[in-house]
């Protein structure tokens, strides 16, 4: 065998002239050769230096080669060097024996020289091979472990680009949505807008006629305070006195409701025309405004309670640089939820009006100028307030605030991506349970 590495060979044997001969055959052949005259000596030597291969006698002094090798099975450090056995008993049960212990072959004494060397290379060759089998399986473990990994993180990467597509296609959705809604809006408001302002323009004018013909009527009375029978009982039948006074406070209340759908109209125009695709400069007070005039349905009083009370503490904010049509649909949501709050607050509690009128529903609505370049907008209520697990989801998609049968669509998710990913601003929430909940914007300018 030609030796492309130095080999080395642990002889354990009590002959002296056994350990000269093999050793001197091991040596010319090209191998390094440890020598032991008995089992003791060879476990204190393996301690040092770790052989190819051993040549085990097992007919020894003191401890055998069967004990010997079961000293050597039983340490990790040595189970795994090949041991052939050396004896001059060919008994099979022997063989088997050795065999079981943990051996890989027999030689049976007196043996050939060539036959001796044959077998130290197949055992030598057979053990490089299994321990390359081995290296090779912990690489492919290695492999498949690595394999695994990048699978998991790929599957991860794959996972969060997938959520950032849906993400990206609730906005696509969303925006088709509102910008539908606020054509629709705009639509309305300016087919609502040509005939109120008509009614406001006849009611002007109608109040100026009817006062005239009032006056007209009060001269009649003063000059002709006797008009005859006839028509002193048609007075009386149709309460003219009570018609003077009458119609121009029903001209006035008209006046009042036509000026009221005016600005709701106005309202609706201003919120459907802040659509823009970049940013443009908006006042967020007025914003404000306009959007409690669109819900103003929902905040005024019915037979469940009384109206519901805002209280406004706007700041001077300047102008700031936003997508305005994304802010008003995150007010709208938040107002909404807070709203719907309050109200489920009333049912849960089995709340009375006169118990309500003593304490009112509420909601606040803070804005403000901080550290000189950030806006801050705070929309509290002091309805039931929100739970801490739901507070970690308002990045989640379609998380609401309102119970599940009256989820916003819109939901928390939408308004973090357009307060914080949109805006590069920050969306907190504070809120206890039957405290009420409190949204906090804030904007850069």
């Amino acid at each position: 065998m030609n030796q492309k590495k130095e080999y080395t060979i642990m002889i354990v044997d009590d002959q002296k002239l056994n350990l000269k001969l093999m050793s001197n055959l091991l040596k010319i052949s090209g191998f390094n050769v440890i020598v032991a005259e008995n089992g003791e000596m060879a476990l204190e030597k393996l301690k040092n230096e770790l052989p190819d291969l051993i040549l085990l006698d097992v007919l020894m002094p003191k401890m055998n080669g069967f004990e010997t090798c079961s000293c050597l099975q039983s340490s990790e450090k040595t189970k795994n060097i090949p041991v052939i056995f050396m004896t001059s008993i060919s008994e099979s049960q022997e063989k088997v024996r050795g065999l079981k212990l943990g051996a890989v072959d027999y030689i049976i004494k007196p043996f050939k020289e060539e036959e001796l060397l044959a077998r130290i290379n197949i055992h030598i060759r057979l053990k490089e091979e299994i321990q390359e089998r081995t290296k090779a399986e912990i690489e492919l473990q290695k492999a498949k472990v690595e394999l695994e990994e990048r699978v998991k993180e790929r599957t991860a990467e794959l996972s969060q680009s997938l959520a950032e597509l849906q993400e990206t296609q609730i906005q696509l959705i969303k925006s088709e949505q509102m910008s539908s809604i606020g054509e629709l809006i705009t639509g309305i408001a300016h087919e609502l807008n040509n005939p109120v302002s008509i009614v406001v323009g006849n009611i002007t004018l109608a109040e100026t006629y009817l006062q005239t013909i009032i006056n007209h009527i009060k001269l009649y009375q003063k000059q002709f305070p006797h008009p005859g029978l006839t028509i002193e009982t048609d007075a009386e039948k149709m309460d003219i006195d009570f018609l003077i006074e009458e119609l121009p406070k029903m001209l006035s209340s008209i006046k009042l409701a036509s000026d009221r759908i005016r600005e709701t109209s106005v309202s609706l125009r201003s919120f459907a025309r802040a659509d823009s695709m970049s940013k443009v400069p908006f006042d967020i007070n007025d914003a404000m405004e306009s959007n409690l005039k669109i819900l103003q349905h929902r905040l005024k009083a019915n037979n469940q309670r009384p109206e519901i009370e805002i209280v406004k503490n706007y700041g001077y904010l300047p102008k700031i640089n936003c997508y305005p049509h994304a802010l008003n649909q995150v007010f709208i949501n938040l107002l909404v939820n807070a709203i719907d709050s309050l109200e489920e607050y009333n049912y849960k509690k089995n709340r009375t009006y006169h118990e309500i009128l003593q304490n009112p529903n509420r909601i606040s609505i803070t804005t403000s100028v901080i550290q000189s370049d950030e806006v801050e907008i705070i929309i509290a209520d002091n309805g039931l307030g929100m739970l801490a697990h739901l507070k970690d989801k308002l990045s989640e998609a379609f998380e609401g605030l309102k119970p599940s049968n009256k989820r916003n669509s819109l939901g928390l998710s939408i308004n973090h991506l357009i307060v914080v990913e949109k805006h590069r601003g920050r969306l907190e929430c504070n809120s206890l349970p039957k405290q009420g909940t409190e949204f906090v914007i804030k904007l850069p300018i």
